[in-house]
């Protein structure tokens, strides 16, 4: 308890932007919505990028739950999420050799499988309740814009769009196994997926950019029931992966 409750501490700072983040993004893009809704035509033709007139035009064809899902699963887990736990993930063992701490970590009678567990299972907490939150917050603003969001599609399209960020979050714990700098892992996981974002942008290649595990052809179905059980499963093995790697890496490492 006293190890999760010293990395909830480290990071409590890097938590609270995140949330901000997501709170500023939803009530922005919600008090927004009603403006939007009214002049999509004019809106498609002020956006040069072919995949950002395809989120207008869901938007027009398929109303808030599309927008919503752009808003906060697109861009909550998939840019704010992706920021907050490639560097939450990025210090979970770097940062203890980076501040010179590892030893005195190690020196407690915990094994070192628990303390990946403990410190990367809590990071995972830490990322999920201020996702959580500001969707349960994302659904009361709805009424002010004379929408609805379902709490059942709503809870499964906070839960399948999680795994992303928590597969960031992972990949970058494990790069931090391999590094003695606190940001290197998560520097490189930010720049990786900020070209698979580059990459989802044209229109050529966006079918290879890994965005594609959440947009609107995968969260939109939700609504109507159809929960994204391949991809689920897609990443869940691609998190299983990385932490096994970061398992290995952490338990080989001579500090």
């Amino acid at each position: 308890m006293m190890l999760a409750l010293h990395y909830a501490r480290e990071q409590r700072f890097l938590v609270m932007g995140y949330f901000g983040l997501l709170l500023i993004n939803l009530i922005a893009g919600t008090l927004y919505w009603p403006e939007m809704r009214d002049n999509f035509p004019e809106i498609i033709k002020l956006i040069p990028i072919e995949p950002l007139q395809q989120f207008v035009r869901a938007f027009d064809e398929q109303g808030f739950w599309a927008y919503f899902s752009v808003q906060h699963f697109f861009k909550g887990a998939g840019m704010f999420g992706l920021a907050a736990g490639g560097l939450m993930g990025s210090g979970i063992i770097a940062g203890e050799v980076d501040h010179r701490t590892m030893e005195l970590l190690l020196s407690r009678p915990i094994s070192r499988a628990r303390i990946l567990f403990t410190r990367w299972s809590t990071g995972a907490v830490l990322l999920f309740i201020p996702f959580f939150a500001a969707a349960l917050i994302g659904k009361s603003l709805a009424s002010r814009v004379d929408e609805s969001l379902a709490f059942t599609p709503l809870l499964q399209g906070t839960l399948y769009t999680f795994l992303f960020t928590l597969c960031c979050f992972t990949a970058a714990t494990a790069l931090s196994s391999r590094f003695s700098h606190s940001l290197k892992g998560g520097l490189l996981v930010l720049g990786f997926m900020l070209l698979q974002l580059a990459v989802y942008m044209i229109d050529k290649l966006w079918d290879y950019s890994l965005y594609n595990l959440i947009d609107l052809d995968v969260t939109l179905p939700i609504e109507q029931g159809i929960f994204p059980w391949l991809e689920t499963a897609w990443l869940g093995g691609m998190i299983a992966w990385f932490y096994g790697l970061a398992y290995l890496g952490f338990r080989k490492r001579d500090f």
